[in-house]
């Protein structure tokens, strides 16, 4: 089969010279079209004569197995020349794939092994978490940058169990802080907190900065059964202009004592340990005695005329009376003791009054409380005597 086109055709008889040969050998050309030298699918002619491979003239049945290797140029092979999932784990070198190779998004949750993220993966600026290997205690900063991003801990049955509340800059522990407190812990199953310490440091320490007349250390509340106001309080405040601890209890009457370090309060006392309101805390009460009263001096009854009304002499029944208490004084141990004392009886002192047809009870020197005790649950009665006036009572009998 011929596959070139002669370049001059001789006739019988011509003669053949070398020129005519080089002729004939530089005028052929390649035949071309169906099972000729090309058929232009695969191989063609130059424009210059010469055959070449057509661009895509050479197809995948032609190449051996192993016959392209490094022969591929540079950028050559792109995404449309890969068959889908022809490129497995096996064909990708260590280290190959960068963040540059990776699209936006394409990596997720189901993408990631459990436990293959660790802090050091964690970029500080995306996250807001912060793992600080710097100094020689590390840390763990959660949102570095101060966003207003709040977030919450939930535990087994409480989804309250850690809430931080960034708009607030507050902690609620057992439900949100809100905007009173820096930490609100809310419990209605548990006890609040539990405060224990084997060092001989404090186990709990309270510190207020502020520095104004009014600053409350600490203020105890409890509800109102059945209501839903805070009617029941105990407030102990830190005075550190005046150097004073004052404990106040109940609504607003007053009631509760002040330790004084230094002057200014009321006749400027130093040291001083005093009621809040002028009159109205008692010291002990009848069935939760002091045993001792230690003093340099003594107690100092107010007897100002301007606090008194009604200022009479005593009656004959009341001197009466008198002289019968100064023969009531007897001596006599209390139960349990080893010391006599000297003084009367208080059931003698009513009886006394009674036989004038006096009640002992409208005079302040008798006393008569009563209570229910609290292990027995029996009501007990006790009676008692106020001895500066039983002794001036006495005194106007001599």
């Amino acid at each position: 089969m011929a596959i070139l086109n002669k370049g001059t055709t001789y006739a019988s008889g011509d003669n053949v010279t070398a020129a005519n040969l080089n002729t004939l050998v530089d005028s052929a050309t390649f035949k071309t079209g169906s099972n000729e030298a090309t058929d232009n699918s695969t191989l063609q002619v130059h424009s210059d004569g010469y055959l070449m491979v057509k661009d895509g003239g050479i197809s995948s049945s032609k190449l051996a197995a192993g016959a392209v290797d490094s022969a591929i140029g540079s950028g050559a092979i792109t995404s449309t020349q890969l068959a889908t999932n022809s490129v497995t784990s096996s064909q990708i070198a260590n280290d190959a794939v960068t963040s540059a190779e990776i699209a936006s998004n394409a990596v997720t949750s189901a993408k990631i092994a459990d436990n293959a993220i660790t802090s050091a993966k964690i970029s500080d600026t995306d996250t807001q978490f912060l793992v600080d290997d710097t100094s020689t205690q590390k840390k763990v900063v959660i949102n570095e940058a101060g966003a207003d991003v709040d977030f919450r801990v939930e535990g087994d049955t409480d989804a309250n169990l850690l809430v931080c509340d960034a708009t607030n800059d507050a902690i609620g522990i057992g439900g949100a802080p809100g905007s009173t407190f820096k930490l609100n812990v809310n419990s209605s199953t548990a006890n609040i907190a539990n405060f224990e310490t084997a060092a001989t440091s404090s186990a709990l320490f309270i510190r207020s900065t502020n520095t104004s007349a009014t600053s409350a250390i600490l203020q105890l509340v409890a509800q109102a059964s059945g209501g839903s106001s805070y009617t029941q309080n105990c407030n102990i405040d830190l005075n550190a202009t005046n150097n004073t601890l004052q404990t106040a209890f109940g609504t607003g009457d007053g009631v509760g004592v002040v330790l004084r370090n230094s002057n200014g309060g009321p006749g400027s006392e130093t040291g001083a340990y005093y009621a809040v309101s002028d009159n109205k805390t008692t010291l002990g009460i009848s069935s939760n005695r002091w045993s001792v009263v230690y003093a340099g001096t003594g107690s100092i009854n107010t007897s100002d005329r301007n606090l008194k009304e009604e200022i009479q002499d005593l009656s004959d029944a009341e001197l009466r009376v008198a002289q019968a208490c100064k023969g009531l004084v007897k001596k006599f141990k209390f139960k349990g003791g080893t010391r006599k004392h000297i003084g009367v009886i208080a059931q003698d002192v009513r009886d006394a009054f009674s036989a004038e047809g006096l009640d002992a009870h409208e005079y302040g020197l008798f006393c008569s409380d009563t209570w229910t005790d609290e292990d027995t649950e029996e009501e007990v009665t006790q009676l008692g005597i106020r001895y500066e006036e039983l002794l001036a009572f006495i005194i106007t009998a001599l």
